[in-house]
């Protein structure tokens, strides 16, 4: 059983003489509107006179699309964020003038200070904890509220109906690639030019010293090759200088012979 400790019913048993209507004010149906995050928390915003009426409702989408037999799972319905609606008054001190608090109800809120209260919970992102006696609704925030005075509840009466919609939290999802994990690019590493320019150690390495045995086994044969070329190409000149003065043709011969030991 909740405890409401409602100071304009409290007052009016009082004026009313009668015990028992006291101890049935003090043991009502507590509601209230309560800060659930912040530097307030657990604490109220403002306190209405009464609670008028308070309307909860869910709503959830499914998909149009058809499955197959058994497999009709949470995934094809998708739940949209329940509503409250509560109505709720507040009692000033008088018609003419918004900021007097009706001071006969002990209670120093009056009619602005809940408008502007109301202003400020719609235009800012918060948590509220709606509690009633059946159960209390963490986790809501104000999105929508219009109020009203009318002609039969007097001038001073003011109507609230405010709409709280449920905040649906999620679970925090960790990525734990490297890249997710680096820190972001400034702009100016963004805007700047996206080749670079490395220097690179070049991986040949000299040669050993059987590498240079084995080269120099294959050089020989083709030396012999040519000397074998150059010495036949000598007999064809020799042949083809048997008319030649003598002198020349031993100074060709002299050249001839000097290159093939050369080659050899």
């Amino acid at each position: 059983m909740t405890f409401s400790l409602n100071q304009a019913t409290v007052l009016n048993a009082v004026r009313g003489g009668g015990l028992l209507s006291v101890v049935n004010s003090v043991l009502s149906p507590g509601y209230g509107i309560y800060y659930a995050s912040g530097d307030n928390i657990g604490r109220r915003p403002f306190s209405p006179t009464s609670f008028v009426v308070v309307e909860v409702g869910g709503e959830a989408a499914m998909g149009t699309a058809p499955v197959e037999k058994g497999g009709y799972t949470t995934f094809n319905k998708v739940q949209h964020p329940a509503e409250l609606h509560m109505t709720f008054t507040v009692e000033g001190w008088t018609g003419f003038a918004g900021g007097l608090p009706n001071l006969t109800n002990l209670t120093l809120t009056s009619r602005s200070d809940v408008l502007a209260t109301l202003e400020m919970m719609h235009t800012t992102a918060a948590v509220y904890d709606i509690d009633t006696p059946d159960k209390t609704y963490a986790g809501y925030d104000l999105t929508q509220y219009d109020y009203r005075i009318r002609s039969d509840g007097g001038p001073t009466l003011l109507t609230v109906t405010a709409v709280f919609q449920a905040v649906q939290d999620v679970a925090d999802v960790t990525v734990s690639s490297e890249t997710s994990q680096a820190s972001p690019t400034d702009n100016r590493r963004t805007q700047g030019a996206n080749a670079r320019t490395e220097s690179v150690t070049p991986s040949t390495t000299g040669p050993t010293l059987d590498e240079v045995k084995k080269a120099q086994t294959g050089i020989v044969p083709a030396f012999q090759r040519v000397a074998g070329a150059v010495s036949s190409a000598v007999d064809d000149v020799r042949k083809s200088l048997g008319e030649v003065v003598i002198s020349p043709r031993q100074k060709l011969d002299h050249a001839v012979d000097w290159l093939a030991r050369s080659l050899t």
